[in-house]
């Protein structure tokens, strides 16, 4: 019986190479969407960040860099903003907002809303590019920076083109379309979310925001 089976499973699979051998398959060229770097620029700047994940890839391990409590707290009191007011062909100036939980969310978990006040953004000490060379956007770190380290000093990162996606909408992010964008560094991957505001301070001259992350 098991000389029966072997023996029908080595005729199957020659009748599936011969079969695949016989017949010619017309290969299409999949030409990938390039990226928008103007459709980018004008999308970022007025959205904040959150970072979502950071791992770094050693051998054939991942390491989650934000296993750290430490790290949790500071990732979920900064949100990153991008200014860059002439476009792609200007310098960019990665900022932030300083923030805190919101107290009792209105939105289920994943979700995670938090406070903040975006009277005005804090600088760092990073700045961002469009590389005509690379074809995407860099992001270096010119010295240390104790309020913000998104990248160490003397490193860069780019945004991985791939994983960009053009469109921010409150709704489409709530019922959990991905609207991430990936950096990348030496072996470190870093994922940020748009946030969206979603209440206001009924005096305007506070700038208090409550902002939300899905």
């Amino acid at each position: 019986m098991k000389k029966l089976l072997f023996s029908a499973l080595i005729l199957s699979g020659a009748f599936f190479i011969g079969s695949c051998t016989d017949e010619s398959v017309e290969k299409k060229e999949v030409v990938a969407e390039e990226f928008d770097k103007e459709r980018f620029y004008s999308q970022i700047r007025t959205v904040p960040f959150y970072i979502s994940k950071a791992y770094r890839v050693v051998g054939q391990d991942t390491i989650n860099v934000l296993a750290d409590s430490l790290k949790v707290l500071y990732r979920d009191a900064v949100y990153v903003t991008f200014q860059a007011s002439g476009g792609s062909g200007d310098i960019g100036y990665v900022h932030y907002y300083a923030g805190s939980a919101w107290t009792n969310p209105p939105f289920a978990p994943p979700a995670k809303a938090f406070s903040t006040e975006m009277k005005f953004s804090r600088p760092t000490n990073m700045t961002f590019n469009w590389d005509d060379t690379k074809k995407t956007v860099v992001v270096t770190s010119s010295g240390s920076d104790n309020a913000f380290r998104l990248v160490p000093p003397g490193k860069s990162a780019y945004l991985d083109t791939s994983r960009f996606h053009y469109k921010y909408d409150f709704e489409a992010a709530k019922a959990g379309a991905d609207q991430s964008m990936t950096w990348i560094y030496d072996d470190y991957t870093i994922v940020m979310k748009p946030m969206y505001v979603f209440y206001k301070h009924p005096d305007e001259t506070l700038f208090l925001r409550g902002i939300v992350v899905f």
